[in-house]
């Protein structure tokens, strides 16, 4: 038996249900978290499952729900998204009976007590493994569910730019469209903004390079409290300002977390693998789409030198 039946076969053994994903949601751990909440409710009308974590503007219209720990008792926890625990966003999941992670980096897992970790890097999203997991199951799907799957999708390869394995995603993509997704709300939702959020850009459109053509912004806590913009519109979201540049291969975005004290980088490539270097340092993600949490500033500066002597050995392999 597969692990996608065990994984459905562990669900049907429970009455409640509680899903998890990483802090600070992206789309898809949203799209891959709450489009599996609602499957599992549109299958399973009769049990009592529940979603939870922290909230940004990238939770699209899901709502989370605020539960007791005694709702862990005898339940199952589903973690999606993610398999490192300090990036888990609420660690009860610890409470539960069982314990499945569905996950699509490459990290291995430091969470205890994992029943079923059903982790493949071949998918490009895990949004893209819960629509897998539903076609082999045969679920049934609500247009609600396949909108938010098919933007966790969208958003996690870049509007499929990044891809592991082209002709799996397309065919996974072709698939959910089929349950009628809201697609043009969702991209009105995504990648239109108001018009002072698009000027108050304007203060990350500068970066710097380094000697081998790697661009790089460093975002502190002064210029962030400027913006008005949340941390994560800054620390994601500018991080593709430096894309599309012909001589630039490598692109990062550095930002300060006063809250947690650490500095957030978002490390992304073109043709160039670059997820050893996010690992290094205790992060992870994509070949080419990574990052990691780094203790300071002397960090960050160490982490720009590896990212330059990748940028100098891609060159030279050119040539």
């Amino acid at each position: 038996m597969n692990i996608k039946k065990n994984i459905l076969h562990l669900i049907e053994s429970y009455d409640q249900i509680i899903i998890h994903r990483h802090l600070r949601p992206d789309m898809d751990a949203i799209g891959s978290q709450y489009g599996l909440y609602l499957t599992l409710k549109e299958n399973f009308p009769e049990k009592r499952i529940y979603v939870v974590g922290d909230s940004n503007d990238m939770v699209y219209l899901a709502k989370m729900d605020l539960i007791p720990d005694a709702y862990y008792i005898n339940a199952l926890a589903i973690i999606t998204d993610v398999s490192v625990s300090r990036l888990t966003s609420d660690e009860r999941y610890k409470l539960a009976n069982d314990l499945i992670i569905i996950d699509h980096h490459q990290n291995d897992t430091d969470i205890e007590n994992v029943t079923l970790f059903y982790r493949d890097p071949t998918f490009a999203s895990a949004s893209e493994m819960i629509v897998d997991f539903i076609k082999e199951n045969n679920l049934r799907v609500t247009p609600e569910a396949a909108t938010y799957l098919y933007g966790g999708m969208v958003t996690d390869t870049g509007r499929f730019l990044y891809l592991n394995n082209a002709s799996k995603t397309f065919e996974l993509a072709a698939y959910i469209t089929k349950f009628e997704p809201s697609v043009q709300d969702f991209y009105d939702y995504i990648y239109t903004e108001p018009l002072q959020k698009r000027l108050t850009k304007n203060l990350f459109t500068s970066f710097e390079l380094t000697e081998n053509g790697v661009a790089y912004r460093k975002n502190d806590a002064e210029l962030i409290q400027k913006s008005g913009l949340e941390f994560q519109a800054i620390s994601r979201g500018m991080v593709n300002q430096m894309a599309g540049i012909k001589e630039v291969p490598i692109w990062a975005n550095f930002t300060e977390d006063v809250e947690n004290n650490v500095i957030v980088g978002e490390f992304r490539a073109r043709g160039i693998t670059i997820v050893d270097i996010a690992k290094k340092y205790g992060g992870g993600g994509h070949n080419q789409a990574c990052g990691a949490s780094l203790k300071d500033w002397k960090e960050v500066d160490l982490v720009l030198k590896d990212l330059d002597e990748r940028a100098k050995d891609y060159a030279k392999n050119l040539k």
